[in-house]
C-alpha cells in the first residue's frame, strides 16, 4: 500500500529549461557535474537533500515514489516519479504536487522538471482532477532516436486519488524529443490492456521486451495486504517488439513461443505481488522484485538465460529493517538502467508513511538506493546474438619489428600522391616472414579534401569499410592490421591525398607470441603528472615503463593521445635501447586532441620510448600485451562493418554504450569511428557488463567531424561496448579476431 494524497487538475506539459551538459574525464570535463553515471552512494546523498534541482521559479524535489530513470543520448538522465511533491524544505504541502513530474540529471547536477499541477505527460485535458491520471512506467530510446515511455492510465471513480477503488485501465505511450524533452505525442499503446505491458522495458541487441504487472494494489481495499488483487498481482508477463520499435504490435510469451494472438502465460508467479524490474546484461537477464511490495520484507534478485526464463533467485536481501519509521513501508523496487563506475547494479526502493508523517518529514517519502553485483553467469563469455562476422580459429602470432617506413608519397623517389578514387599498391611479399597472414601498419594521410582510405589485400575485393578518415588540410593517422593475401597490399583513397605507410609487425603462423589481454589502464597523463612526467616540451624524449623488468612480454598495444599540442608535429614510439626510427605514430595538429593505436616492441628494462616534435601533453593507455605462449592467436577476416548507428537505433546497454556482439572471441581487431559529432568528446572501448568504465579513451573528436582509431575490443559476457562522452554516431569495422 502507498500512502497518497489527491492531486488537483494538471495543466499541460512543462518543457525543461537550459541544463548544463558536461563530459567526464579523461580528456576534457567540467568538474561541477561529474561523474555522469552515478551509483547508490551518490544518489542516496543527492536524494536525501531537500529541494534537489530547485530553479529560481520552482521549488525542487521534496518527495515522491516509484522513481523511473531514462538515460538520454546526450548523457543526461530523465527521472520521473509517481506523484512528485515540490518543496525546498522538509515539509510537503497537500496539493503542491504533480501526478508525473521529475528531474533532469547531468552528472552531479539536477534540474526540476514540472511544477504544481503540471504533469510531464497526460496532463489537461486528459487528467480529470484525481479521477483519472497517468503514472510513468518504463521506457527507452527507440529506433527513431526518440524517447518512448509507457504510462499507466489510472482511474478512481470517487475522485479521491490513489486509494480504495483505484485501478489501472490500460497503458499509453509517449514519444518525447530526447533533447528538448517536448512530448511530441501521447496515445494509447499498441497493447493497451490492464496487464500494463511496459511496466519494465529491457532490450538486447535484437528485441525490446515489455514486462507486465497489473498493479491493482487498491482493488480490494486500502491499508493492508488484502487490498491487493492477488489474482493478477502475483504474476509477471513479457512481450516483445523489434528493437526500439515501440509502436509495433507486441508478440506475447505463450509458454511455448511468441505470438501476437496466443494466450499470454506468466513468466514468474509468487507471493501476492510480484512486480519485476528487469535489465539485460549480455548473456543473462536480471530482475529485482520487492516481493509483496509495501507489505513484503524481501528484495529478491533473479537471473535467467532468456527474458521468459526460467528465472532463478540468486540473492535475497531483507529490507524491512531499512524502513524509516515504525509505520513506514518500502516498496517499488527498480533496477536502474545502467551499471555504476565499478560495473555494479543500482537498485532504487521507494519509501512511504501515513500522510501526516511524510508531509511533516519529507525524508520519509524519498527513495533509497542499493548496490549489488551483477550475478555471475553460468555460461561465461556467451552472447545472446552471434557475432556479425566469422570467427575462424586463430593461427598467427605477432612478430614485432622496429618501425620501418614502407611508403611516403611525398618523396619524389616513391609512388606519387593518390588521386581521388585512386589505389596505391605495395608488394611486401619479399619482406614478410614465412607463414605471414597479415601485417601491422601505421597509416598517415595529408589530404586537401575529406574522405576515407580502405586498406586490403589486393587479391580480395575492396571492402565497404574504412581504415583512415583523411580531413582537409589536416594530418590524420591510424593503425591497421591488414590481411596480406598474395603479398600485395592495396590502399584505396576516396579523396586525393599523400599517404605514408609504416611497418610495425607481422602476424605469422611461425610465431608463438599471442595476445594477452589486460585490464585497460592509463600509464601516463602528463596533465596530472601520472607516470612521472609533466607537459612535454618540443624535442622531448621520455621512457615509459610498460611491463615489469624481466617480463616475458615482447610487445605491447598502446593508445597514445596528444592533448592540445602547441604546434603541428609528430610523435614516435619505439623500443628503448635502439635508435629512434624515422617514422611517426601520431601526427598532432595544433590545438587538436588526437589518439592513435601503437603496436610496439618492448625495449630495455620493459620500456617504450616516446619522442615528441612539438610541445604537448601526452596520454598513454595500455590495451594489451603480446607474450610467448599466450593462447590467443590472430585470424584475419575480410573486413566487415558490424555497427553503424547512422542507420537509426543505437543498441545500448545500461551505461549508454553501443553494444557489439563479440561472442567467445578473446578480442577483435576493430576500427572505431565517431561521426556526426555535436560537440568535442571521446569514445571509450571496454568489455560490457563485467568491467568498470575505464578512465581511458580510444577516439577523440571535435564537433562536426569524423575521427577513427584502431583498437582491440575485448568482450564482457560476449559483448564489447563503445561509450561516447558526448553525442556522436558510432561505426565499428572488424578486421580480425583473436581466438
Amino acid at each position: 500500500m502507498r500512502m497518497r494524497v489527491a492531486i488537483g487538475v494538471a495543466a499541460g506539459c512543462l518543457v525543461a529549461g537550459a541544463v548544463l551538459v558536461t563530459s567526464p574525464p579523461p580528456v576534457a570535463a567540467s568538474p561541477a557535474c561529474l561523474p555522469s553515471v552515478t551509483g547508490a552512494a551518490e544518489l542516496n546523498t543527492h536524494f536525501a537533500s531537500p529541494g534537489l534541482g530547485a530553479r529560481p521559479d520552482q521549488e525542487g524535489f521534496g518527495g515522491g515514489d516509484y522513481p523511473r530513470s531514462y538515460p538520454l543520448p546526450d548523457g543526461r538522465v530523465l527521472w520521473l516519479f509517481q506523484d512528485l511533491h515540490f518543496s525546498n524544505d522538509e515539509t510537503l504541502g497537500a496539493t503542491n504536487a504533480a501526478h508525473n513530474a521529475g528531474l533532469i540529471q547531468s552528472g552531479q547536477c539536477f534540474t526540476i522538471l514540472g511544477g504544481r499541477g503540471l504533469d510531464f505527460a497526460g496532463g489537461a485535458p486528459l487528467t480529470v482532477h484525481s479521477r483519472r491520471w497517468f503514472w510513468a512506467l518504463d521506457g527507452e530510446i527507440g529506433r527513431d532516436g526518440k524517447l518512448w515511455i509507457f504510462f499507466a492510465e489510472m482511474e478512481n471513480p470517487s475522485g479521491a486519488g490513489a486509494g480504495v477503488g483505484t485501478v489501472p485501465t490500460g497503458t499509453w505511450l509517449a514519444r518525447i524529443d530526447p533533447t528538448s524533452l517536448v512530448v511530441e505525442s501521447f496515445e494509447r499503446a499498441p497493447d493497451s490492456g490492464a496487464r500494463l505491458y511496459g511496466w519494465s522495458v529491457a532490450s538486447d541487441d535484437r528485441w525490446s521486451y515489455l514486462f507486465a504487472h497489473c498493479y491493482r494494489q487498491f482493488a480490494n481495499g486500502d491499508g493492508e495486504l488484502a487490498g491487493f488483487d492477488a489474482s493478477c498481482m502475483q504474476h509477471a508477463y513479457v512481450a516483445r517488439v523489434p528493437l526500439g520499435d515501440f509502436t509495433a504490435t507486441p508478440e506475447h510469451w505463450t509458454g511455448s513461443g511468441w505470438s501476437v494472438d496466443g494466450t499470454p502465460m506468466p513468466i514468474s508467479s509468487r507471493g501476492v505481488a510480484n512486480p519485476m524490474s528487469v535489465q539485460w546484461f549480455g548473456d543473462q537477464w536480471v530482475s529485482v522484485t520487492k516481493l509483496d511490495d509495501w507489505w513484503g520484507s524481501s528484495l529478491i534478485i533473479d537471473a535467467a538465460p532468456a527474458p521468459q526464463g526460467p528465472w532463478e533467485t540468486v540473492h535475497t536481501q531483507h529490507v524491512s529493517g531499512d524502513r524509516r519509521c515504525s509505520e513506514c513501508g518500502n516498496y517499488g523496487a527498480s533496477l536502474l538502467p545502467w551499471l555504476d563506475a565499478n560495473a555494479k547494479m543500482t537498485v532504487s526502493l521507494s519509501n512511504g508513511a501515513p500522510f501526516h508523517l511524510w508531509r511533516a518529514n519529507a525524508w520519509l517519502y524519498r527513495p533509497s538506493f542499493y548496490t549489488f553485483d551483477v550475478p555471475i553467469s553460468t555460461v561465461p563469455l556467451a552472447a545472446t546474438a552471434p557475432p556479425g562476422f566469422p570467427v575462424p580459429p586463430g593461427t598467427a602470432g605477432l612478430v614485432a619489428v622496429d618501425p620501418l617506413r614502407l611508403v611516403d608519397t611525398r618523396d619524389p623517389q616513391q609512388p606519387p600522391r593518390l588521386s581521388a578514387e585512386g589505389t596505391l599498391r605495395i608488394d611486401v611479399g619479399d619482406l614478410a616472414p614465412p607463414g605471414t597472414t597479415a601485417v601491422a601498419l601505421n597509416l598517415t594521410s595529408v589530404a586537401s579534401d575529406d574522405g576515407f582510405i580502405a586498406a586490403h589485400a589486393c587479391s580480395s575485393p575492396r571492402p565497404a569499410t574504412s581504415n583512415l578518415n583523411p580531413a582537409a588540410g589536416r594530418v590524420v593517422t591510424n593503425a591497421a592490421i591488414v590481411p596480406i593475401g598474395d603479398g600485395e597490399l592495396c590502399f584505396y583513397s576516396h579523396a586525393a591525398t599523400e599517404l605514408l605507410v609504416d611497418l610495425n609487425g607481422w602476424l605469422t603462423t611461425t610465431s608463438d607470441v599471442g595476445l594477452h589481454p589486460v585490464d585497460t589502464r592509463r600509464l601516463v597523463d602528463t596533465r596530472s603528472g601520472l607516470g612521472g612526467s609533466t607537459r612535454l616540451p618540443a624535442g622531448a624524449t621520455v621512457a615509459i615503463p610498460v611491463v615489469p623488468v624481466g617480463s616475458a612480454t615482447t610487445a605491447v598495444q598502446l593508445n597514445l593521445t596528444a592533448v592540445e599540442p602547441r604546434t603541428d608535429g609528430f610523435v614516435t614510439a619505439w623500443p628503448c635501447g635502439t635508435d629512434r626510427p624515422t617514422v611517426s605514430n601520431l601526427n598532432p595538429v595544433a590545438g587538436v586532441t588526437r589518439p592513435n593505436l601503437v603496436n610496439v616492441r618492448v625495449g630495455d628494462g620493459g620500456t617504450v620510448c616516446l619522442y615528441t616534435e612539438q610541445e604537448t601533453d601526452l596520454l598513454v593507455d595500455l590495451l594489451a600485451e603480446y607474450r610467448p605462449g599466450a593462447p590467443a592467436r590472430f585470424a584475419a577476416i575480410d573486413p566487415v562493418r558490424v555497427v553503424d548507428t547512422r542507420g537509426g537505433s543505437r543498441p545500448t546497454h545500461a551505461a549508454r554504450s553501443v553494444v557489439v556482439a563479440l561472442g567467445r572471441t578473446v578480442a577483435v581487431q576493430a576500427n572505431v569511428t565517431a561521426t556526426n559529432t555535436a560537440a568535442p568528446g571521446f569514445l571509450t572501448v571496454y568489455p560490457c557488463f563485467t568491467d568498470p568504465l575505464p578512465s581511458t579513451s580510444n577516439v577523440n573528436y571535435a564537433a562536426a567531424e569524423s575521427t577513427a582509431n584502431s583498437t582491440s575490443m575485448r568482450p564482457g559476457r560476449g559483448y564489447g561496448c563503445v561509450w561516447a562522452s558526448d553525442p556522436a554516431d558510432v561505426i565499428v569495422d572488424v578486421f580480425g579476431v583473436w581466438s
